[in-house]
């Protein structure tokens, strides 16, 4: 049972994505709101978790799928419930969000299956992520999306069909293209708003599709969030000037991103227990550093996202490397990474002269970022 327990790990992970942003709404929103969170937090801890692990992973093998969905049937019924109780007292915009929450946690619950079911082959899976939606009744309720409930049909989605999530893959779209209406419109909308949150393509991207979106359907009730979503990025659009971050370099002093206006930046968020960041140290930037040691316009800066700045030190003390070495802390809730939606580190940017932004989705070190970089007028 060894494998299932890793299995229920990940289920816990996945049932908490959506709750944790809904509870942080939740601190600012209506006592009844919080009242409704908190009913949703105890029935998952007391009763879904063990509901789940009984009929996913306590087993040998997972459920047959009309059982599956029976069983998620029930869990949709119990959901609705704890809305309905909790609804007096709730803004329209409350309980709007409580139903999305709520899509986003039974996306979720479909992908387990998926995750569990590893002797199914890539179209079963699809297959049973549509019979899944039509069977539970989504397919036909879901009118508007939440940033997390965009994710999660992306993210079950690219289970089913076995590509990782996060990876640009015109797989992924070609299927979305190939499906009959409405279904085609809500995975369009999920994928675009999920790309925009991920800022997968820039600005520029973002409004390309978003525009293409609006000109396919016109009368969309998904379009108000995608135009939402593209506003969000005004400010990461190619040429657009940086805000004046500041860090902490290693003798403590303060150090601003304008301190570099005149140069070119290659900007590299990173931590200390990032095992890509660390392996692309290792691997590429040995030799990346090397072709770029006579660029004098050129600043590679790396920007630490270590919690504590021992960790950071430490890594650095011990694997020296050139290039101007900075500490933003605070994790993922560091201001950069807000600024730049930064979901997983690596993550590289190009930042051009007077800090206006050249690429928010740099290519890592190696052949492509130098010859990105080469490109750049005053190299």
């Amino acid at each position: 049972m060894k494998s299932h327990s890793i299995y229920l790990k990940k289920s816990v992970l996945l049932l908490f994505l959506s709750f944790v942003s809904a509870f942080g709404y939740a601190q600012s929103a209506s006592p009844a709101y919080q009242k409704f969170m908190q009913s949703m937090d105890k029935y998952i801890q007391q009763e879904l978790y063990s509901e789940v692990s009984k009929v996913l992973f306590d087993v040998e093998e997972a459920p047959a799928i009309d059982s599956y969905i029976g069983f998620s049937k029930g869990v949709k019924s119990n959901l609705d419930q704890i809305v309905s109780q909790n609804s007096a007292g709730l803004e329209a915009k409350e309980m709007a969000n409580a139903r999305l929450y709520t899509q986003a946690m039974m996306i979720q619950l479909g992908e387990l299956y998926i995750e569990r079911a590893q002797e199914l082959e890539p179209k079963e899976k699809i297959a049973f992520l549509d019979a899944y939606l039509s069977g539970i009744g989504l397919d036909k309720e879901i009118n508007a999306l939440s940033d997390d409930l965009a994710r999660s049909l992306m993210m079950s989605l690219h289970s089913a069909m076995g590509i990782p999530f996060g990876v640009p893959n015109y797989q992924i779209e070609n299927y979305i293209e190939s499906l009959p209406e409405p279904k085609q419109e809500l995975y369009r909308a999920a994928m675009i708003l999920n790309e925009t949150v991920m800022l997968s393509g820039g600005y520029e991207v973002a409004e390309r599709q978003v525009t293409e979106f609006q000109q396919l359907y016109p009368k969309s009730g998904f379009l108000p969030q995608l135009q939402r979503g593209l506003a969000s990025l005004e400010k990461l659009r190619e040429g657009a000037i940086v805000e004046n971050f500041a860090f902490e370099d290693m003798e403590g002093n303060k150090v601003s991103l304008a301190d570099y206006k005149d140069k070119i930046i290659y900007l590299d968020l990173w931590a200390s227990w990032c095992g890509p960041c660390i392996n692309t140290f290792r691997t590429k930037t040995p030799a990346f550093e090397q072709k770029l040691r006579e660029r004098d316009d050129v600043v590679l800066m790396y920007v630490s996202i270590d919690e504590k700045p021992e960790a950071w030190k430490n890594y650095l003390s011990k694997n020296p490397m050139r290039g101007v070495h900075l500490f933003a802390g605070k994790g993922f809730e560091a201001e950069i990474v807000r600024y730049f939606k930064v979901w997983g580190i690596p993550r590289y940017l190009i930042l051009g002269k007077d800090n206006k932004i050249i690429d928010v989705n740099a290519p890592r070190p190696g052949d492509e970022a130098y010859e990105a970089l080469i490109q750049i007028g005053g190299i």
